[in-house]
């Protein structure tokens, strides 16, 4: 592995990159210089600046020493299946006795369970390494010292006031908690308290966490992981960074930018097998395959069968078996697809236009996938949205997803004494409840929904745009190729949004074999044509062109991306959104 590259040089910086850089408050040439080229030796942050990071690591010395089995406990998602895929590979190079462990999401659900706990020690279990989970589980960490078996928590997570009562807790946002005026909106510490003993960015995602216990071991046992070896697990922090939408800005943007370096040439057989049936070639893999394409499918495993499968994946070193499980990801991922489908066009139905708050029920919808649904339903509809799957236990299971001002988090908390158990933070959420109570709850949330008074709510569903354009002119490939320098895209990072404004609508046209998809033909005064595609969304966006002569303008919010056809580039529009223009004509 090498840090080597060709640096980009603020000199000879479009001008267009230099405006976007500016725009997301990058503004000096240093700045500019250390986004664009991300360095990742001074990027360790020291590890031991996190909380409980100390104590986790004396924990494990006595774990080597005494040659104890250490039970690594993951979330099924693909940031703690990949937490647990990096401390498989790492703890046993530092002579640690590892297995993992990994809840089933139907019938342990998230976190930390006794019954777990209870089969881990009677399986030799002598300390519990969660990843990704576990910040909040009070009673499970009693309960497992009451039974003889230490925990140390890594999670990223926000804690609370408490902390639970385990050996260590390794988690950045405690500072967050305790320092809430030393860090800024992404979670970095701001300048004047730089002085002070504090890691300097928190919004690290549970592998990042994972990670950096890894780098921490690092610095007791170097003869066991020499230097610059760790970086071959950045494939799988990269992995996690990004599908866990953590903020891809400061020591995120370093590990994305290397792990998509470290994925080009990947060691792993099962990343290699994951991409080779996804069709894609290894140096294809930036942070929107990742983000569309690789994430879900390690995601299927936990949300239609169980999250082993991913794990098995990402640690085997047998090209065969990958194949194998690459392929059952595949055709899980496949299947939820196809669920995802069929319960939004159950679910859409059921939204009342005169209600603020989306919700929507069915018997047996499948768990696993309701989440995806109820962030189909939000973007399509425009409102904070929930969607509840009904058992036959008399229990609905619901999942939440909400934008603006109207937090999740908020509602569960204004509607905790109704709900058997509720958890989640302002953006996403779930609840469970019983079915009986689940109309009144409704209305709750919607009576709660409009005594805050919101308003404007709908504008923090778009990105605000960072350029106009109304020549296309200035929309060229070489365009296009100079934004790809702001990679890798993500939270705080977002791909460069264009306004086409006030420009005119030539054509619109339906494709695909449900008609589902949707391509427009935009020009602009001067006669130069820009071609925009919404896929699946052809019901969401219905303006048509004039007729019999007559011009209608509109204002186009897109992406811009290469095409390539019969080995012809060109650039494409991916349609965000689409108004009338203020000025018709």
């Amino acid at each position: 592995m090498t840090n080597k590259k060709k640096q980009v040089r603020p000199e000879d910086l479009p001008e267009i990159v230099r405006q976007l850089l500016e725009r997301r408050g990058i503004i000096d040439d240093v700045e500019q210089l250390e986004f664009l080229n991300p360095s990742y030796e001074p990027k360790p942050y020291d590890p031991y600046l996190l909380p409980g990071m100390t104590a986790a690591v004396e924990r494990l010395k006595i774990a080597r020493d005494r040659q104890e089995k250490v039970t690594i406990y993951c979330d099924y998602d693909v940031d703690g299946t990949t937490s647990a895929a990096v401390l498989l590979d790492a703890l046993p190079r530092f002579n640690l006795i590892v297995d993992y462990y990994v809840p089933d999401r139907f019938k342990e659900g998230y976190g930390l369970n006794k019954a777990a706990i209870k089969l881990l020690k009677e399986n030799g279990t002598n300390l519990i390494l969660t990843v990704d989970n576990g910040i909040v589980s009070y009673d499970e960490v009693a309960y497992a010292s009451e039974i003889g078996l230490d925990v140390i928590i890594t999670d990223h997570h926000s804690p609370r006031n408490e902390l639970p009562a385990a050996v260590a807790v390794v988690d950045p946002k405690i500072l967050a908690r305790d320092h809430p005026q030393a860090y800024d909106n992404t979670f970095r510490l701001m300048s004047d308290n730089k002085s002070q003993d504090l890691y300097p960015f928190l919004d690290l995602c549970g592998c990042g966490v994972a990670f950096k216990l890894v780098q921490a071991l690092q610095q007791q046992y170097p003869a066991d992981l020499p230097s610059g070896q760790e970086k071959w697990l950045l494939d799988l922090v990269a992995l996690a960074t990004v599908s866990d939408v953590v903020s891809l800005v400061d020591e995120n943007r370093s590990l994305v930018y290397w792990g998509l370096k470290v994925i080009s040439q990947t060691k792993r057989p099962g990343l290699k097998a994951l991409a080779a049936v996804a069709g894609l070639e290894l140096t294809e893999i930036d942070s929107q395959v990742i983000g569309f394409v690789l994430g879900p499918r390690i995601n299927a495993a936990g949300r239609l069968a169980n999250a082993r499968l991913a794990v098995e994946l990402l640690s085997t070193t047998d090209p065969v078996k990958a194949l194998d499980l690459a392929n059952t990801l595949n055709d899980l991922n496949n299947q939820r697809k196809s669920l995802q489908l069929s319960i939004y066009e159950q679910a859409i139905k059921q939204i009342k236009p005169n209600l603020p708050v989306a919700v929507a029920a069915g018997k047996d919808w499948h768990e696993g996938v309701i989440g995806i649904v109820a962030s189909k339903v939000e973007e399509a509809v425009q409102k904070p949205t929930f969607i509840f799957s009904l058992d036959n236990k008399g229990v609905a299971h619901g999942s939440g997803r909400s934008f603006g001002d109207f937090s999740i988090a908020s509602v569960i908390n204004v509607t905790s004494t109704m709900l058997i158990k509720g958890g989640g933070h302002a953006a996403a959420g779930g609840v469970t409840i019983d079915q009986a109570n689940l109309s009144a709850w409704c209305k709750s949330v919607n009576d709660y929904y409009k005594s805050l008074k919101l308003v404007d709510q709908a504008k923090y569903l778009y990105p605000e745009p960072d350029l106009d354009i109304s020549n296309f002119a200035d929309i060229t490939v070489q365009l296009v190729q100079n934004l790809m320098l702001l990679e890798p895209f993500g939270a705080a990072n977002h791909m460069p949004t264009f306004l086409l404004k006030n420009v005119i609508l030539t054509s619109r046209r339906l494709m695909g074999g449900e008609l589902q998809h949707v391509r427009y033909t935009f020009s602009d005064d001067d006669g130069h044509q820009l071609q925009a595609v919404a896929f699946n969304a052809a019901e969401v966006f219905t303006i048509e062109p004039g007729e019999f002569g007559e011009i209608i303008r509109v204002d186009a919010l897109v992406e811009l991306t290469i095409n390539e056809w019969n080995g012809e580039l060109s650039v494409q529009g991916k349609l965000i959104k689409l108004d009338p223009a203020r000025q018709i004509g």
